[in-house]
Protein backbone atom coordinates (compact mmCIF):
# COMPACT_ATOMS: atom_id res chain seq x y z
CA UNK A 1 0.00 0.00 0.00
CA UNK A 2 1.61 3.28 -1.12
CA UNK A 3 0.73 6.55 0.62
CA UNK A 4 -0.70 9.40 -1.49
CA UNK A 5 0.83 11.93 0.90
CA UNK A 6 4.11 13.50 -0.28
CA UNK A 7 5.13 14.64 3.23
CA UNK A 8 8.12 12.75 4.68
CA UNK A 9 9.03 12.47 8.36
CA UNK A 10 12.68 13.32 8.86
CA UNK A 11 13.36 11.50 12.14
CA UNK A 12 13.92 7.73 11.74
CA UNK A 13 12.03 5.70 14.32
CA UNK A 14 13.10 2.74 16.42
CA UNK A 15 9.99 0.56 16.54
CA UNK A 16 9.12 -2.71 18.25
CA UNK A 17 5.99 -4.45 16.92
CA UNK A 18 4.33 -6.98 19.26
CA UNK A 19 1.66 -8.79 17.23
CA UNK A 20 0.73 -12.51 17.12
CA UNK A 21 -1.43 -12.35 13.96
CA UNK A 22 0.99 -12.90 11.09
CA UNK A 23 -1.22 -11.17 8.51
CA UNK A 24 -1.56 -8.04 10.67
CA UNK A 25 2.16 -8.16 11.41
CA UNK A 26 3.09 -8.25 7.70
CA UNK A 27 0.70 -5.35 6.97
CA UNK A 28 2.31 -3.21 9.69
CA UNK A 29 5.82 -4.09 8.49
CA UNK A 30 4.93 -3.15 4.91
CA UNK A 31 3.46 0.18 5.99
CA UNK A 32 6.47 1.01 8.14
CA UNK A 33 8.87 0.23 5.30
CA UNK A 34 7.02 2.32 2.67
CA UNK A 35 9.54 5.06 3.37
CA UNK A 36 13.02 3.55 3.71
CA UNK A 37 14.16 6.59 5.69
CA UNK A 38 11.33 6.33 8.24
CA UNK A 39 12.81 3.37 10.14
CA UNK A 40 16.02 3.47 12.13
CA UNK A 41 15.30 0.12 13.80
CA UNK A 42 12.44 -2.35 13.41
CA UNK A 43 11.98 -5.54 15.44
CA UNK A 44 8.95 -7.83 15.65
CA UNK A 45 7.77 -10.50 18.07
CA UNK A 46 4.52 -12.35 18.78
CA UNK A 47 4.76 -12.62 22.61
CA UNK A 48 5.15 -10.33 25.61
CA UNK A 49 8.14 -12.43 26.71
CA UNK A 50 9.82 -11.75 23.37
CA UNK A 51 9.03 -8.05 23.69
CA UNK A 52 10.66 -7.82 27.13
CA UNK A 53 13.76 -9.57 25.79
CA UNK A 54 14.02 -7.11 22.89
CA UNK A 55 13.52 -4.15 25.27
CA UNK A 56 16.37 -5.43 27.36
CA UNK A 57 18.67 -5.60 24.34
CA UNK A 58 17.68 -2.50 22.31
CA UNK A 59 16.47 1.05 22.87
CA UNK A 60 13.13 1.73 21.20
CA UNK A 61 11.21 4.97 20.69
CA UNK A 62 7.86 3.24 20.54
CA UNK A 63 6.08 -0.10 20.86
CA UNK A 64 3.12 -1.11 18.69
CA UNK A 65 1.28 -3.53 20.95
CA UNK A 66 -1.51 -6.05 20.37
CA UNK A 67 -3.40 -6.79 23.59
CA UNK A 68 -4.31 -10.38 22.65
CA UNK A 69 -1.02 -12.26 22.86
CA UNK A 70 -0.47 -15.98 23.48
CA UNK A 71 1.24 -15.34 26.84
CA UNK A 72 -0.64 -12.25 28.01
CA UNK A 73 -3.94 -10.51 27.32
CA UNK A 74 -5.78 -7.29 28.13
CA UNK A 75 -4.70 -3.96 29.59
CA UNK A 76 -2.41 -5.64 32.14
CA UNK A 77 -0.10 -6.22 29.15
CA UNK A 78 0.44 -2.44 29.05
CA UNK A 79 1.18 -2.36 32.77
CA UNK A 80 3.78 -5.12 32.44
CA UNK A 81 5.42 -3.41 29.50
CA UNK A 82 5.37 -0.01 31.16
CA UNK A 83 6.86 -1.35 34.40
CA UNK A 84 9.72 -2.94 32.48
CA UNK A 85 10.36 -0.09 30.02
CA UNK A 86 8.64 3.11 31.26
CA UNK A 87 10.42 5.44 28.81
CA UNK A 88 8.91 3.92 25.64
CA UNK A 89 5.75 5.28 24.06
CA UNK A 90 3.02 2.68 23.42
CA UNK A 91 0.47 2.54 20.62
CA UNK A 92 -2.19 -0.16 20.87
CA UNK A 93 -3.18 -2.05 17.71
CA UNK A 94 -6.79 -3.17 18.29
CA UNK A 95 -9.26 -5.27 16.32
CA UNK A 96 -12.01 -3.75 14.20
CA UNK A 97 -14.55 -4.13 17.02
CA UNK A 98 -12.22 -3.21 19.90
CA UNK A 99 -12.13 0.58 19.66
CA UNK A 100 -13.40 0.92 23.23
CA UNK A 101 -10.57 -1.31 24.41
CA UNK A 102 -8.16 1.09 22.67
CA UNK A 103 -9.70 4.04 24.53
CA UNK A 104 -9.47 2.16 27.83
CA UNK A 105 -5.80 1.47 27.10
CA UNK A 106 -5.05 5.19 27.30
CA UNK A 107 -5.87 5.05 31.03
CA UNK A 108 -3.18 2.42 31.57
CA UNK A 109 -0.24 4.26 30.02
CA UNK A 110 -0.69 3.93 26.25
CA UNK A 111 -0.25 7.13 24.23
CA UNK A 112 -2.62 6.27 21.34
CA UNK A 113 -4.41 3.41 19.59
CA UNK A 114 -5.05 2.19 16.05
CA UNK A 115 -7.91 0.08 14.70
CA UNK A 116 -6.76 -2.69 12.37
CA UNK A 117 -7.79 -2.10 8.76
CA UNK A 118 -8.63 1.57 9.40
CA UNK A 119 -5.25 3.19 8.70
CA UNK A 120 -2.63 3.49 5.98
CA UNK A 121 1.13 3.87 6.06
CA UNK A 122 1.12 7.64 6.38
CA UNK A 123 -1.46 7.56 9.21
CA UNK A 124 0.53 4.87 11.01
CA UNK A 125 3.80 6.85 10.90
CA UNK A 126 2.00 10.05 11.89
CA UNK A 127 0.36 8.35 14.90
CA UNK A 128 3.73 6.96 16.00
CA UNK A 129 5.38 10.40 15.86
CA UNK A 130 2.44 11.92 17.70
CA UNK A 131 2.57 9.23 20.40
CA UNK A 132 6.30 9.82 20.91
CA UNK A 133 5.75 13.57 21.30
CA UNK A 134 2.89 12.95 23.68
CA UNK A 135 5.08 10.63 25.75
CA UNK A 136 7.80 13.31 25.89
CA UNK A 137 5.26 15.89 27.06
CA UNK A 138 3.83 13.47 29.64
CA UNK A 139 7.32 12.78 30.98
CA UNK A 140 8.09 16.49 31.26
CA UNK A 141 4.73 17.12 32.91
CA UNK A 142 5.28 14.36 35.47
CA UNK A 143 8.77 15.71 36.20
CA UNK A 144 7.40 19.24 36.60
CA UNK A 145 4.66 17.95 38.90
CA UNK A 146 7.21 16.07 41.03
CA UNK A 147 9.37 19.21 41.25
CA UNK A 148 6.31 21.28 42.19
CA UNK A 149 5.37 18.83 44.92
CA UNK A 150 8.96 18.79 46.20
CA UNK A 151 9.07 22.60 46.25
CA UNK A 152 5.70 22.71 47.97
CA UNK A 153 6.96 20.23 50.55
CA UNK A 154 10.06 22.36 51.18
CA UNK A 155 7.93 25.49 51.59
CA UNK A 156 5.54 23.77 53.98
CA UNK A 157 8.47 22.36 55.96
CA UNK A 158 10.20 25.76 56.07
CA UNK A 159 7.02 27.43 57.34
CA UNK A 160 6.53 24.65 59.86
CA UNK A 161 10.12 25.08 61.06
CA UNK A 162 9.59 28.83 61.38
CA UNK A 163 6.47 28.37 63.52
CA UNK A 164 8.01 25.62 65.63
CA UNK A 165 11.21 27.65 66.02
CA UNK A 166 9.31 30.69 67.30
CA UNK A 167 7.27 28.56 69.68
CA UNK A 168 10.39 26.74 70.88
CA UNK A 169 12.22 29.98 71.55
CA UNK A 170 9.30 31.42 73.52
CA UNK A 171 8.84 28.30 75.62
CA UNK A 172 12.57 28.00 76.29
CA UNK A 173 12.94 31.57 77.51
CA UNK A 174 9.83 31.30 79.69
CA UNK A 175 11.07 28.11 81.35
CA UNK A 176 14.73 29.08 81.72
CA UNK A 177 14.29 31.46 84.67
CA UNK A 178 12.09 29.15 86.81
CA UNK A 179 14.48 26.31 86.05
CA UNK A 180 17.43 28.40 87.20
CA UNK A 181 15.57 28.98 90.49
CA UNK A 182 15.05 25.22 90.87
CA UNK A 183 18.75 24.55 90.25
CA UNK A 184 19.70 27.23 92.77
CA UNK A 185 17.26 25.77 95.32
CA UNK A 186 18.66 22.26 94.89
CA UNK A 187 22.20 23.53 95.38
CA UNK A 188 21.12 25.45 98.50
CA UNK A 189 19.42 22.37 100.00
CA UNK A 190 22.49 20.23 99.34
CA UNK A 191 24.64 22.72 101.21
CA UNK A 192 22.23 23.31 104.10
CA UNK A 193 20.88 19.82 104.73
CA UNK A 194 23.59 17.90 106.53
CA UNK A 195 21.86 14.55 106.75
CA UNK A 196 22.62 10.89 106.37
CA UNK A 197 19.04 10.10 105.36
CA UNK A 198 19.41 8.25 102.05
CA UNK A 199 15.84 9.03 100.99
CA UNK A 200 16.45 12.77 101.30
CA UNK A 201 19.73 12.46 99.40
CA UNK A 202 17.97 10.45 96.66
CA UNK A 203 15.14 12.99 96.33
CA UNK A 204 17.60 15.89 96.03
CA UNK A 205 19.66 13.95 93.49
CA UNK A 206 16.54 13.12 91.44
CA UNK A 207 15.45 16.79 91.44
CA UNK A 208 18.92 17.82 90.28
CA UNK A 209 18.97 15.21 87.48
CA UNK A 210 15.48 16.23 86.33
CA UNK A 211 16.54 19.88 86.25
CA UNK A 212 19.65 18.99 84.23
CA UNK A 213 17.52 17.03 81.76
CA UNK A 214 15.10 19.95 81.43
CA UNK A 215 18.05 22.27 80.88
CA UNK A 216 19.29 20.06 78.04
CA UNK A 217 15.84 20.21 76.44
CA UNK A 218 15.84 24.01 76.71
CA UNK A 219 19.31 24.12 75.14
CA UNK A 220 17.97 22.05 72.22
CA UNK A 221 14.97 24.39 71.88
CA UNK A 222 17.19 27.47 71.82
CA UNK A 223 19.55 25.82 69.33
CA UNK A 224 16.56 24.94 67.19
CA UNK A 225 15.27 28.51 67.10
CA UNK A 226 18.56 30.41 66.93
CA UNK A 227 20.40 29.04 63.91
CA UNK A 228 20.69 32.38 62.13
CA UNK A 229 23.72 33.43 64.20
CA UNK A 230 26.37 31.60 62.22
CA UNK A 231 30.08 32.44 62.41
CA UNK A 232 31.48 31.07 59.17
CA UNK A 233 35.20 30.62 58.62
CA UNK A 234 37.62 28.20 56.99
CA UNK A 235 37.94 25.20 59.28
CA UNK A 236 39.20 21.63 59.28
CA UNK A 237 36.53 18.93 59.27
CA UNK A 238 39.09 16.56 60.77
CA UNK A 239 39.58 18.93 63.74
CA UNK A 240 35.81 19.08 64.29
CA UNK A 241 35.61 15.29 64.33
CA UNK A 242 38.57 14.94 66.72
CA UNK A 243 37.01 17.44 69.17
CA UNK A 244 33.63 15.76 68.89
CA UNK A 245 35.16 12.35 69.61
CA UNK A 246 37.01 13.76 72.62
CA UNK A 247 33.73 15.01 74.11
CA UNK A 248 31.98 11.63 73.74
CA UNK A 249 35.01 9.49 74.52
CA UNK A 250 33.74 8.74 78.04
CA UNK A 251 30.53 7.20 76.60
CA UNK A 252 32.56 5.17 74.11
CA UNK A 253 34.85 3.78 76.80
CA UNK A 254 31.96 3.11 79.18
CA UNK A 255 30.31 0.80 76.62
CA UNK A 256 33.67 -0.65 75.53
CA UNK A 257 32.91 0.28 71.93
CA UNK A 258 35.51 -0.58 69.29
CA UNK A 259 36.18 2.74 67.55
CA UNK A 260 37.80 2.78 64.10
CA UNK A 261 39.05 6.15 62.82
CA UNK A 262 40.04 6.83 59.20
CA UNK A 263 41.05 10.44 58.54
CA UNK A 264 41.88 11.80 55.09
CA UNK A 265 45.28 13.35 55.81
CA UNK A 266 45.09 16.12 53.19
CA UNK A 267 41.42 17.02 53.54
CA UNK A 268 40.81 20.60 52.29
CA UNK A 269 39.36 23.13 54.75
CA UNK A 270 35.70 24.05 54.41
CA UNK A 271 33.84 27.24 55.31
CA UNK A 272 31.67 26.37 58.32
CA UNK A 273 30.60 27.47 61.76
CA UNK A 274 33.04 25.25 63.65
CA UNK A 275 30.96 25.15 66.85
CA UNK A 276 27.72 24.29 65.05
CA UNK A 277 29.25 21.50 62.96
CA UNK A 278 30.92 20.12 66.07
CA UNK A 279 27.44 20.10 67.62
CA UNK A 280 26.11 18.08 64.67
CA UNK A 281 28.99 15.59 64.89
CA UNK A 282 28.51 15.08 68.63
CA UNK A 283 24.78 14.52 68.17
CA UNK A 284 25.30 11.95 65.42
CA UNK A 285 28.05 10.21 67.42
CA UNK A 286 25.79 10.00 70.49
CA UNK A 287 23.03 8.49 68.38
CA UNK A 288 25.50 5.88 67.10
CA UNK A 289 26.70 5.16 70.66
CA UNK A 290 23.13 4.71 71.91
CA UNK A 291 22.35 2.42 68.97
CA UNK A 292 25.12 -0.15 69.62
CA UNK A 293 25.26 -2.76 72.32
CA UNK A 294 28.13 -2.97 74.78
CA UNK A 295 31.36 -3.88 72.94
CA UNK A 296 29.80 -2.88 69.64
CA UNK A 297 31.63 -1.04 66.86
CA UNK A 298 31.62 2.46 65.36
CA UNK A 299 33.60 3.58 62.31
CA UNK A 300 34.36 7.27 61.74
CA UNK A 301 35.82 8.26 58.36
CA UNK A 302 36.53 11.51 56.53
CA UNK A 303 37.10 11.56 52.78
CA UNK A 304 37.14 13.84 49.76
CA UNK A 305 34.80 13.30 46.80
CA UNK A 306 36.63 14.69 43.78
CA UNK A 307 37.09 18.46 43.77
CA UNK A 308 33.60 19.38 44.92
CA UNK A 309 32.82 17.94 48.35
CA UNK A 310 34.25 16.50 51.54
CA UNK A 311 32.38 13.94 53.59
CA UNK A 312 32.17 12.49 57.09
CA UNK A 313 30.78 8.97 57.49
CA UNK A 314 29.78 7.52 60.84
CA UNK A 315 28.69 3.86 60.80
CA UNK A 316 27.51 1.84 63.79
CA UNK A 317 26.91 -1.87 64.39
CA UNK A 318 23.47 -1.40 65.93
CA UNK A 319 20.12 -2.76 64.80
CA UNK A 320 19.50 0.03 62.30
CA UNK A 321 16.42 2.23 61.99
CA UNK A 322 12.91 0.80 61.74
CA UNK A 323 11.38 1.11 58.28
CA UNK A 324 8.40 2.91 59.82
CA UNK A 325 10.74 5.55 61.31
CA UNK A 326 13.33 6.12 58.56
CA UNK A 327 11.39 8.98 56.92
CA UNK A 328 10.65 10.72 60.24
CA UNK A 329 14.04 10.93 61.92
CA UNK A 330 14.57 14.61 61.02
CA UNK A 331 11.03 15.68 61.99
CA UNK A 332 10.85 18.07 64.97
CA UNK A 333 9.90 16.29 68.21
CA UNK A 334 10.02 12.82 66.69
CA UNK A 335 11.88 10.41 68.95
CA UNK A 336 11.95 6.72 69.78
CA UNK A 337 13.54 7.55 73.16
CA UNK A 338 10.76 9.59 74.78
CA UNK A 339 10.59 7.13 77.69
CA UNK A 340 14.26 7.89 78.35
CA UNK A 341 13.78 11.65 78.30
CA UNK A 342 14.38 12.30 74.60
CA UNK A 343 12.57 15.33 73.19
CA UNK A 344 13.21 14.63 69.50
CA UNK A 345 15.01 17.83 68.51
CA UNK A 346 18.60 16.60 68.18
CA UNK A 347 18.53 15.45 64.56
CA UNK A 348 16.11 18.20 63.58
CA UNK A 349 18.62 20.77 64.88
CA UNK A 350 21.39 18.94 62.97
CA UNK A 351 19.34 19.06 59.76
CA UNK A 352 18.74 22.81 60.19
CA UNK A 353 22.42 23.46 60.82
CA UNK A 354 23.43 21.46 57.74
CA UNK A 355 20.76 23.17 55.61
CA UNK A 356 22.08 26.56 56.71
CA UNK A 357 25.51 25.48 55.48
CA UNK A 358 24.01 24.25 52.17
CA UNK A 359 25.37 20.88 53.25
CA UNK A 360 23.68 17.49 53.38
CA UNK A 361 23.05 15.06 56.22
CA UNK A 362 21.80 11.58 55.35
CA UNK A 363 21.13 8.72 57.75
CA UNK A 364 20.23 5.32 56.32
CA UNK A 365 20.41 1.67 57.19
CA UNK A 366 23.63 0.07 55.96
CA UNK A 367 23.40 -3.08 53.78
CA UNK A 368 25.82 -4.86 56.16
CA UNK A 369 23.73 -3.96 59.23
CA UNK A 370 23.55 -0.98 61.53
CA UNK A 371 23.06 2.59 60.37
CA UNK A 372 25.33 5.03 58.55
CA UNK A 373 25.26 8.82 58.73
CA UNK A 374 26.84 10.91 55.97
CA UNK A 375 27.66 14.62 56.32
CA UNK A 376 28.55 16.14 52.95
CA UNK A 377 30.01 19.68 52.60
CA UNK A 378 30.68 21.75 49.51
CA UNK A 379 34.30 22.89 49.09
CA UNK A 380 33.13 26.23 47.71
CA UNK A 381 31.33 28.54 50.16
CA UNK A 382 27.64 28.51 49.17
CA UNK A 383 26.01 28.88 52.59
CA UNK A 384 22.64 30.55 52.97
CA UNK A 385 22.42 34.18 53.88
Amino acid sequence: MVSDHPFKFSKPLKVLVVEDNQVDLRVIEAMLMEDEHAMGLLKTTNTLKGALEFLQEYEFDIVILDLNLPDHQGTTTIKKLHEFYPQAAIVINTGAYEAELGIDALQYGAQDFLVKGKYNGYTLIKVLHYAIKRKELETRLVKALDELRETQGHLIQAEKMKVVGGLASGVAHEVKNPLAAVKYGVQYLKEQLKTDDEKIKTVISNINEAADRANLIITDLLDYSGLSEMKMKKSSLNDCVVKGLALVNHEIEKKEIVLTQKFHEQLPDIEIDHYRIEQVIINVLLNAIHAVESKGAITVETLQNGETTVCLRIKDSGNGIGEQDIDKIFDPFFTTKRAKGGVGLGLSVCKNIMDTHNAVIEINNHPDGGAEARLVFQLKPTHSA
